[in-house]
């Protein structure tokens, strides 16, 4: 997935994603997984709810928890590193 200026999300970036802080600890699209995370490896496993985690990006935040986004779903900008 891509930010809106065209860089693309990356593992371990720092974003605010609907209004909430949050860091990508899954990226799916080029199975990338932050430490603590490699199980979620599971592309073609049906997760609760139906569908499977082979697309998009996992943020954690603090006021929802792990929120799965696919490229298109909700707002996400990346916090530049000289803001954090």
């Amino acid at each position: 997935m891509q930010y809106a200026t065209g860089q693309k999300m990356k593992v371990g970036d720092e974003v605010v994603a609907d209004g909430m802080r949050g860091l990508i600890v899954c990226d799916f699209d080029s199975r990338e997984f932050a430490e603590g995370y490699k199980t979620w490896d599971m592309p073609t496993t049906e997760i609760l709810g139906g569908g499977t985690l082979s697309s998009g990006v996992m943020i954690e935040t603090a006021e929802a928890g792990l929120i799965h986004y696919v490229d298109g779903i909700g707002v996400i900008d990346h916090v530049p590193s000289r803001i954090r």
